[in-house]
């Protein structure tokens, strides 16, 4: 059951306590298509990783987009896991589309737009049959209130759009419309032309949201933190770079400004999809590489060398003989993790992967874990690039994480 499976990776506290409850509450949130794009920058993973014709890569899935994007770099093989198996199903139903699809305007309809008159009558004649049972079952059923709502969820690309649905689709659907009750246009900063216009429109715009006496009381709560897919240990991690007197409300509030004015409006699309919940579907400068109609053909032919499975990271690598994955792509899953799960996912690695292989991960909050987390014996396996780290986190367009850590294995 995958909602097991979410708590089990989430659950560091005895079920009777606060936090083991919050957990729990997490778990269930979970268990659900959360994500309908990812939120790390995969020019950064891709810049850490220095992916080459050798490179096997292992990565949480998420909402598939930078599984796809790797592909483009030529790698020997992608091999992406997630214990959420809707994600999984997300990036089954993108490989099947990219390599299916007649066109590339068919493509973008699904995951550029994220709907079309057409997508409904090109799922049945071209992606369906070449998808997993499990995927097809997927995609052509839904929940009962969802199914009332909705039909099946592969009418979410005919109806109002894939960016519209899954629990963090909801989330920012919502607080777009809470915005604008606050008098907050967040949309206003895609028009910006220039980062000086930007840093206006932010202060007029977006900041007062955060202002609000509402959202400082709202944003404190954990259970507030469920619809960004942030479990209660790792809200806890964040809130250990608040600065004297401050609130987790500063920490959002200053991600979110980093967001909106560190990097050109015109090419991120982490706050296309934050501030519009849209991608640049006219101009096509803020989307995702394996989206670009250019990339289209290459993409197309190498989804071959994608596999994806419903599993945990560590049990995948723990069973995988010795040099299956030299490139390991973590997300947020140390923060997930207690000092135990770390030490056995890092010892798997340890075991299995060869000398020079390169593992990525982000944290809510400045601080590496491994550094505290691992027995000196095996953290003394791993070389931490902490100012190669410190440069990469600076380029990260998506903004909303406080650290990004490289490592690799001596």
């Amino acid at each position: 059951m995958a909602e097991q499976l979410v708590l089990e990776a989430v659950r560091n506290e005895q079920a009777a306590s606060k936090q083991g409850l919050l957990q729990r509450m997490f778990a269930i949130w979970f268990d659900a298509f959360v994500y309908n794009q990812i939120w790390e920058d995969p020019r950064v993973d891709i810049e850490a990783l220095q992916i080459d014709g050798d490179s096997s890569i292992l990565t949480i899935s998420s909402g598939g987009c930078n599984a796809m994007n790797y592909l483009l770099e030529g790698p020997k093989s992608v091999t992406a896991v997630d214990l959420n198996k809707h994600h999984i199903y997300l990036l089954e139903l993108k490989a099947a589309a990219a390599k299916h699809l007649p066109s590339h305007r068919a493509f973008f309809d699904f995951f550029g737009d994220g709907k079309g008159s057409n997508t409904g009558p090109n799922y049945l004649r071209y992606i369906s049959k070449n998808l997993s049972r499990e995927a097809r079952d997927f995609w052509g059923s839904n929940t009962a209130l969802g199914k009332l709502l909705y039909g099946d969820r592969i009418a979410f690309f005919s109806g109002a759009g894939l960016y519209d649905h899954s629990r963090n689709g909801y989330f920012l659907r919502f607080f777009h419309r809470f915005a604008g009750l606050l008098g907050c246009d967040p949309a206003a900063i895609l028009e910006a032309k220039g980062q000086e216009e930007q840093e206006r429109i932010y202060k007029e715009k977006i900041k007062p949201f955060f202002d609000s006496r509402l959202i400082q009381t709202i944003g404190k709560l954990p259970v507030t933190l469920f619809g960004l897919g942030i479990p209660p240990q790792q809200y806890d991690e964040l809130k250990r770079d608040l600065e004297e007197g401050g609130t987790v409300i500063d920490i959002y509030e200053e991600r979110t400004r980093r967001l909106a004015c560190s990097f050109p409006i015109d090419d991120n699309y982490f706050a296309w999809q934050a501030f519009g919940r849209r991608y640049d579907t006219l101009g096509r400068v803020a989307i995702p590489e394996y989206l670009k109609e250019e990339n289209f053909e290459e993409l197309s032919g190498a989804v071959d060398r994608l596999e994806t499975r419903v599993a945990s990271a560590t049990d995948v690598v723990r069973e995988s003989p010795f040099g299956t994955f030299n490139r390991f792509v973590f997300l947020d899953a140390q923060d997930w993790m207690n000092a135990d799960a770390m030490t056995e996912l890092w010892t798997a690695i340890a075991d299995r992967a060869e000398s020079g292989s390169r593992i990525i991960f982000r944290t809510a909050g400045a601080a590496s874990p491994i550094e505290t987390a691992l027995p000196p014996e095996l953290r003394e396996k791993f070389t931490y690039e902490h100012e190669l780290s410190l440069e990469l986190f600076k380029k990260d367009r998506a903004s909303i994480y406080g650290g990004f850590h490289l490592y690799t294995i001596r």
